[in-house]
C-alpha cells in the first residue's frame, strides 16, 4: 500500500500535464484589414530614359524614349476591366489580350491602336495583377514608326517584373 500512494499522486499530477497544440495562422491581410503595401515594379529601361519626364501623384511616370512614350504606373488591384480602361480605353473584353503567368502572378499583354495629336498611334501594354494592385507598362508609337520598333517593345516588356521581398 505505501508503494501505491506515490505511484498514484505521480498519475493524479501528470494527469492534468497535457501538451495543448498550438496554432498559428498567416493572413494576407495585416490584422486592421488594410491591404499589403505595393511592391516595386522593374524593368530595363533604354538609355534615353534614364529619369522620367514626368511623375504624377498616382506612381504614373512618364519617360521620352525618342521615338515613342514608355509608362509605368501601379492602380488598385480588383477591377481588371477599371484598369483597362483607364490604360487603353478600352474594356478587356474589347480587347485581344494575351493571359499567362509570371511569377505566380497574372500577366496581361495587350495591344490597341488609337489616334493621338500626331496621327495614328500604337500602344502595347503589361500589366501585372498580384491581387492587390496591377502594375502596368504602356509604349506607344506613331504608328509608321512602330513596326521599327517592335524588337525593343519585346525586349522591354519582357524584362517586366515585380519586386521579390
Amino acid at each position: 500500500m505505501k508503494k501505491l500512494i506515490p505511484i498514484i499522486l505521480c498519475v493524479l499530477m501528470l494527469m492534468g500535464c497535457s501538451v495543448q497544440p498550438t496554432f498559428e495562422t498567416v493572413d494576407d491581410l495585416p490584422a486592421d484589414g488594410t491591404p499589403a503595401p505595393a511592391k516595386q515594379l522593374q524593368l530595363s529601361l533604354p538609355k534615353e530614359a534614364a529619369t522620367p519626364v514626368m511623375e504624377g501623384e498616382a506612381g504614373v511616370c512618364l519617360y521620352d524614349c525618342g521615338d515613342y512614350l514608355l509608362t509605368t504606373q501601379t492602380l488598385s488591384g480588383g477591377d481588371l476591366d477599371a484598369t483597362m480602361r483607364q490604360l487603353t480605353g478600352f474594356t478587356v473584353s474589347d480587347l485581344s489580350h494575351m493571359k499567362t503567368k509570371q511569377q505566380n502572378l497574372d500577366r496581361y499583354d495587350c495591344v490597341w491602336t488609337a489616334i493621338g495629336e500626331s496621327g495614328e498611334q500604337v500602344c502595347r501594354a503589361v500589366v501585372l495583377d498580384d491581387g492587390s494592385y496591377h502594375y502596368a507598362v504602356t509604349v506607344m508609337a506613331d504608328a509608321q514608326k512602330a513596326g521599327d520598333l517592335l524588337p525593343k517593345w519585346q525586349s522591354l516588356l519582357r524584362s517586366v517584373q515585380l519586386s521579390i521581398d
